[in-house]
């Protein structure tokens, strides 16, 4: 009986999917009509900028890897948001209706703890102080929903934003202000150790060793993951957190974005960070651009020149950050991926190539993955830095705009068959010994460690990935 209950559920949680895409097919197909006339595509604006009427001939046609069934044209600008939506319902796994229980192929071994330690906020505070806002608690063990697995972490990454927002319920945490005793962490490598069924259907086994980034929380002895989150690695090796979201992201906006190549120059902020250091490595060694890379400190610069970026700017030396980037590319920049924001943000729009409709020419592309100058543990004269537009506001709100230079200007986000496909490449090339992950060395160990990892991040006294060990894995 609990089978059927459970079949049966599964059953009408994917009849309704199925309904809701077929909606947003239909509002798909109408698209184009809605934003293409008179030959021109009507581009939404950023912080007021103006949007450019772009001619067919410069549109950014989907690359072979980007096709859709929709009828020609199809612009990426224009049906961002769209084509979000439409990707994260035939691809995303699906979220339960209900929290339904493991069911018959669940694997639920009679060791599992019933109980582990993790870092929990127990409530959302004012000030992003993670050490003040969090503790070390005994959590209850959570059996694993049908799309579930648990793993056992042994290694946690940082990603500081994500951790300010949570502590503060902000940016994508406002459902966080009632709450207490929430959990903390997004990314986490270690080994599967229980499943639900549909685990067990994708092929998901206990041993496996996996890599993943949600908002279930790694800063724990366990973890509870969605299976779609996860990446297979051969070994549980920490530099594989390096690859998961700041590999994945970086390879996917050089090679999605920019098409960065042998004939453009891009230049990399914050770029002896744990994003930028994998940046520099991909658009040196893969896609054989001339990089330029952004850092605040001679030990950075030099850590940077080791990855083979061809020129440095050390911002702790430059009184000017614009004209220093002019200097190193008088030409102009192809393409600009920052995780700044502020100054360097203005500094790479300054810079950027400007298009020509006459000439049949697009101008060079602003990606911005993050707004770190803007994080609330910054003063507020920096916070408050004057910019071209929101960086932190386009972060959130997704999407992109050509503006009237014919200049890019993009968010991390794109498609999710296009970032799956990234992250499967990212892992091949990394395998293949392309890039070489890079972890910070200083050494961060077990639970107590987390706070202090964040705050060397938060003092910028790291380079490359960090990395906390929560358990050391077993040797084979």
């Amino acid at each position: 009986v609990r089978a059927s209950l459970v079949g049966l559920a599964k059953a009408s949680s994917s009849i309704m999917a199925r309904f809701a895409a077929l909606l947003l097919v239909l509002a798909a197909l109408a698209a184009p009509a809605v934003a293409f006339h008179l030959g021109g595509a009507a581009l939404p604006s950023l912080g007021g900028s103006r949007a450019a009427r772009c001619p067919p001939s410069l549109r950014m046609q989907a690359r072979p890897d980007d096709s859709s069934p929709l009828s020609p044209p199809f612009d990426r600008r224009s049906f961002a948001s769209l084509s979000v939506a439409l990707s994260s319902v035939f691809l995303a796994p699906p979220a339960p209706a209900s929290a339904l229980p493991a069911g018959p192929l669940a694997v639920i071994p009679d060791d599992l703890p019933k109980s582990y330690k993790a870092v929990v906020c127990e409530k959302v505070m004012t000030d992003p102080d993670f050490r003040k806002a969090t503790k070390i608690k005994e959590v209850p063990m959570r059996l694993p929903e049908d799309d579930e697995v648990i793993v056992k972490v042994y290694y946690a990454g940082v990603l500081l934003g994500n951790e300010e927002a949570r502590v503060m319920g902000i940016g994508k945490n406002e459902d966080l202000v009632n709450e207490t005793d929430y959990r903390t962490g997004a990314e986490g490598l270690g080994v599967i150790v229980a499943m639900g069924d549909t685990a067990v259907e994708k092929g998901f086994k206990i041993g496996d060793n996996v890599v993943w980034a949600s908002r279930n929380g790694s800063y724990a002895e366990y973890n509870n993951v969605r299976w779609g989150y996860l990446q297979k690695v051969a070994k549980p090796v920490p530099e594989a957190l390096a690859v998961r979201v700041a590999g994945a992201v970086s390879w996917c906006m050089l090679s999605r974005r920019l098409d960065a190549d042998e004939d453009k120059t891009i230049m990399i902020t914050a770029a002896a960070g744990g994003l930028g250091h994998m940046a520099v490595q991909w658009a040196k060694n893969v896609c054989k651009s001339r990089v330029i890379a952004v850092v605040g400190s001679p030990e950075k610069a030099k850590f940077v020149k080791s990855l083979g970026a061809d020129v440095v700017i050390d911002t702790s030396k430059e009184k000017d950050l614009t004209a220093a980037v002019k200097k190193a590319a008088p030409k102009g920049l192809d393409g600009v991926i920052d995780n700044v924001a502020g100054e360097y943000l203005n500094a790479g729009m300054a810079n950027l190539k400007v298009g020509s409709v006459e000439e049949k020419r697009q101008g060079g592309k602003f990606i911005s993955v993050g707004f770190t100058s803007q994080l609330p543990h910054n003063p507020k004269e920096v916070r408050e830095t004057k910019t071209v537009f929101d960086a932190e506001e386009l972060f959130w709100k997704g999407g992109s705009e050509i503006n009237d230079k014919l200049q890019g200007i993009y968010s991390s986000f794109i498609p999710v068959p296009l970032a799956v496909a990234a992250r499967k490449e990212a892992f091949e090339l990394w395998e293949e010994g392309k890039v070489k992950p890079r972890l910070h060395k200083k050494k961060y160990v077990g639970l107590e460690s987390v706070a202090d990892a964040l705050e060397d991040v938060t003092n910028r006294k790291t380079m490359g990935k960090v990395v906390i060990e929560i358990a050391k894995p077993p040797k084979k």
